[in-house]
């Protein structure tokens, strides 16, 4: 019912509904929730809601679901006694579906999310605007790295593509930022398994992450799929700390600022990977280079999961090398920004 709760606070009654009608049901059943029960790990971070109502909106996209699919579409929530009925049915009769959905981590690929990257480039930008190169971690679908092609709005300040069919528009809190043009050499990431947006099952399943009631972030969603099928984005598959460590190695364009971007990602690796990333970044900044300098822009949950943090950490020969900065507090999916910089 904390996810529930959440759901709530956050105006999401759709959401809360799913989690209150699974609280309700899932004791009653069985192989879903024997595993559920069972978890080896944590469950909030693992995201096993998140996976859960994956497999369920995945089903009711594909007609099946009955009051279900009610509540994933655009009218009236269904009824809890009705809500709680087509779960029942659907956790026992489509098991063996849901459990393949409970076995992967989540894929989601949620663009709103990198307006906060757009405001962390024109924040490093403020005292010396460079020229910069991104590369993301747990890249998905690589969605976020075609943020070049999308109309940002960060209070007052408009940046990249103003005509772009994929608008992003947080509620703006804060300071401003510093406005000015940015200027993106490329773009790449790294998944475990990253998504092709070509593949008609894997937008699919980015479309199933999708929670109830959200028809803008649906829709957002299928206009950035649309973007990414006239410009590719440029995504490896691998371990994140490994490719990372290589990208590194290789130094940048000089005048150029690298900067590695992740969002939501950190729950999901276990300590030694955390700890490798941490350690090519140290690697790196060992080779301090003022004149490549080097970024590192998380969007990541506190550790108490109580809020969800944009920090800022550099490697530019400055006074504060590798300290990760607070720069903004972040709603999870993006809606609004708290923005307090680096100044």
């Amino acid at each position: 019912m904390i996810e529930a709760r959440k759901a709530e606070d956050f105006g999401k009654p759709r959401a809360a509904a799913l989690m209150q009608a699974l609280a309700r049901v899932l004791p009653h059943t069985g192989a879903v929730y024997a595993v559920i029960e069972h978890w080896p790990g944590d469950l909030a971070s693992d995201g096993v809601i998140f996976r859960l109502n994956a497999g369920l909106h995945a089903l009711a996209l594909s007609g099946q679901g009955g009051a279900l699919g009610r509540l994933y579409g655009a009218g009236d929530l269904p009824a809890p006694a009705q809500l709680d009925d087509a779960l029942a049915y659907m956790l026992d009769s489509h098991a063996s579906d849901l459990l393949g959905w409970l076995a992967h981590p989540t894929q989601t690929n949620e663009v709103a999310r990198v307006a906060g990257l757009v405001a962390a480039l024109l924040e490093l930008g403020r005292n010396r605007s460079l020229p910069c190169e991104v590369l993301e971690l747990g890249a998905s679908a690589g969605l976020n790295l075609n943020f070049p092609h999308y109309a940002v709005r960060l209070g007052g300040c408009n940046v990249c593509a103003p005509s772009s069919a994929v608008t992003l528009t947080p509620g703006w809190r804060g300071k401003d930022v510093p406005g000015g043009p940015l200027v993106i050499t490329q773009a790449r990431g790294v998944d475990l398994h990253p998504l092709d947006v070509s593949d008609d099952a894997h937008r699919h399943n980015l479309k199933a992450y999708v929670w109830p009631g959200e028809a803008a972030r649906a829709a957002r969603l299928d206009a950035a799929i649309g973007i990414a099928l006239r410009h590719p984005p440029k995504v490896a598959t691998g371990l994140a700390s490994e490719w990372l460590a290589r990208q590194l190695a290789v130094p940048q364009a000089a005048g150029v600022r690298r900067v590695v971007f992740h969002s939501m990602v950190l729950q999901y690796a276990d300590a030694a990977e955390r700890a490798a990333i941490d350690a090519a970044f140290a690697d790196a900044g060992r080779r301090d280079d003022p004149d490549r300098p080097l970024a590192r822009v998380s969007i990541e949950w506190r550790p108490d999961r109580k809020a969800v943090e944009l920090r800022i950490a550099q490697w530019d020969g400055g006074a504060q090398q590798g300290e990760a900065r607070l720069a903004a507090i972040c709603h999870p999916y993006g809606e609004w920004i708290e923005w307090r910089g680096l100044t």
